[in-house]
């Protein structure tokens, strides 16, 4: 299916692309086109509008045959049969001048190439079948002008191909007595910069095809037919000045938003998708490429249809897509996107797996094989063989890891290493506990008050490096418990972390993007909202501690420059204000080299894995 939309969408692309390609000249059979005007021109402006450019105006067969008889008759001043270079331009002055003050495009022509000033190299350059010629020759009859001009931007009908004729073919016939009276064949291309643009097209004989821009409209224009004294050309346009209906920077702003809202929508549902998970089957969270490519299709056509308004001509060849369409579709499009994109979401999401069912499935499930295989009533997976196995009193085994790591028996409570054991005097409310430990003055706490046995010093940062945050945890509670303002931002839900620490009234910010609790924190927005806030509190507190949880998910959000830079500023402001940074971090959830980086911006790390 999804091979399907991309093909379809391919072909549709390729479609439209080609109804864009300058439309050619259809002649009408067995009647082949005796004068051809190739022109473009420039026309800009956001009040009056200025217009400059260039047409090639080529006579053949008989109309050839008939002109070079009239500019003979008009401008071979010696008689000699022969026109000369200087013949020659007399006649492009004449037809320069009968240009100056004849509408093209809705501009009034100004002025135009001023012969008398060129060389005689550039005569030649513009012209064929004149300088040189004799008066029966048979050979087409070609010149070339450019002109300039102004007009103004309000609303006008342009005749396109009749006044191609009237201001072209009558410019030659006021220089020489010559009336063009056959088939006529234009191939135009007109660039306007201006914040007006065409609409209502009227073609019988021509075609037409443009392409839209930020600042303007470039159009295509063909035609052949009959045109003369006797007939008239009926193709029409109109510009409009200013129009809601047919403004392209109305319609781009348009444009633009509905893009930014459409691509920036498979992102949004797949972070509400991936907070679905357990946070440890947060990293198998995969964003559904069907959702990518809908909206990618979606965008695709809709920059096709604000750059090709003529995008339907094979149609009808006075079918326009008006900027103003835009302002329906894009908002349908948004929609439909959205929509889309919730609901193949909402069908992933249910299979997810429930953390609950999978840890009960690790705790009870025992391999089909391998009878008499020992699972670890610490961590509840299997102890292969081979591997130190500690067994309780109880009869209770696991790792030898484990069991350092737990200290009493998951099974019966038991001390599992009362070797170890000594009494110690809490340092925050006086009691004596007994610990069972490693030596690290860090790792030692109270077992009444949680505090920690080792003085958490202003102005240094700490690392806790472990797979279970509880460590960092207990540092910052014991920071609160001892006076000191105290803060921790994590990636886990607020609720579970006061209860399962006993915080208290500990201050928690939460790394969600939701905007249904005001201690949420934008995970995306280190440097705005995060940073502000942790300014914030150090510099309205005196030796303040501040935990951080959960940069892993941050580096997988921002990337790993941002989440090192937001950690960097962290320890910075905490030296400025003489407070402490706490940051747990899971080793084995960050690539070794970023581990590297990291621990290098702390004073002190603890490492626990």
């Amino acid at each position: 299916m999804r091979v399907r939309i991309a093909l379809l969408s391919a072909v549709f692309s390729i479609a439209l692309l080609v109804s864009a390609l300058p439309a050619p000249a259809s002649a009408q059979a067995g009647d082949e086109p005796e004068f051809l005007v190739d022109s473009k021109m420039l026309i800009s402006g956001f009040g009056p509008l200025q217009g400059s450019g260039e047409a090639k105006l080529t006579y053949s067969g008989d109309s050839a045959a008939a002109l070079r008889l009239k500019v003979f008759q008009w401008f071979d001043s010696n008689g000699d049969q022969w026109l000369n270079v200087n013949e020659t331009r007399s006649f492009l002055v004449e037809v320069s001048d009968a240009l100056v003050g004849r509408s093209y495009w809705g501009i009034t022509i100004e002025s135009a190439t001023n012969f008398t000033v060129k060389s005689d190299d550039y005569v030649r350059s513009h012209t064929s079948g004149l300088v040189t010629s004799q008066w029966n020759s048979t050979d087409p009859l070609i010149l070339k002008v450019n002109f300039e001009g102004s007009g103004r931007a309000a609303d006008m009908v342009i005749e396109t191909a009749q006044g191609v004729y009237d201001a072209f073919a009558m410019a030659v016939g006021l220089a020489t007595g010559y009336t063009f009276n056959g088939t006529m064949a234009i191939e135009h291309r007109s660039t306007t910069l201006a914040l007006g643009g065409y609409t209502t097209p009227e073609l019988v004989d021509g075609e037409m095809s443009g392409l839209r821009v930020v600042l303007g409209e470039i159009i295509w224009y063909s035609y052949t037919g009959h045109v003369g004294p006797g007939s008239s050309a009926e193709d029409t346009i109109a510009y409009r000045g200013i129009s809601i209906v047919e403004n392209i920077q109305v319609a781009f702003a348009v444009l633009f938003v509905g893009l930014l809202m459409i691509l920036r929508m498979p992102g949004k549902h797949f972070d509400k998708y991936e907070k679905l998970h357990p946070r440890k089957y947060r990293r198998s969270a995969k964003s559904l490429m069907s959702v990518r490519i809908s909206a990618w299709v979606i965008a695709v056509v809709l920059v096709l249809l604000y750059l090709l308004p003529f995008a339907f001509s094979f149609a009808s060849p006075n079918a326009l897509m008006y900027g103003a369409y835009l302002y329906l579709v894009v908002p349908v499009a948004v929609i439909a996107e959205y929509f889309f994109s919730k609901k193949m979401y909402d069908r992933a999401a249910l299979s997810i797996p429930e953390e609950s069912v999978v840890e009960v499935k690790q705790a009870v499930v025992e391999p089909a094989e391998g009878e008499g295989e020992m699972i670890c009533k610490a961590c509840y997976r299997a102890i292969d063989v081979g591997l130190e196995l500690f067994q309780c009193n109880c009869g209770a085994s696991m790792h030898v890891g484990c069991a350092e790591k737990v200290q009493n028996c998951p099974a019966c409570g038991e001390m599992l290493f009362p070797q170890r054991t000594r009494s110690i005097q809490c340092k925050s409310c006086g009691e004596t506990f007994l610990y069972a430990g490693a030596e690290d003055s860090y790792a030692i706490q109270c077992t009444k008050c949680g505090a920690f046995q080792e003085e958490i010093k202003a102005g240094k940062n700490y690392m806790l490096v472990d797979e279970d945050p509880r460590n960092a945890f207990m540092m910052i509670r014991a920071m609160a418990r001892s006076g000191r303002p105290a803060m921790a931002l994590t990636v886990q839900f607020p609720g579970k972390i006061r209860s399962e620490y006993d915080l208290g009234d500990l201050q928690i910010k939460w790394f969600s993007d939701s905007t249904t609790d005001i201690d949420n924190v934008n995970p995306k927005d280190l440097e705005g909202d995060s940073m502000e806030l942790v300014s914030t509190f150090l510099m309205t507190t005196k030796e303040a501690g501040v935990l951080v949880d959960g940069l892993d998910m941050l580096i997988e959000m921002n990337g790993f420059d941002k989440a090192l830079a937001f950690v960097k500023r962290l320890n910075d402001l905490a030296a400025i204000h003489g407070s402490t940074i706490i940051l747990a971090l899971d080793k084995n959830a960050v690539a070794p080299e970023q581990f590297k980086a990291i621990s290098d911006e702390f004073d002190e790390i603890h490492d626990y894995q």
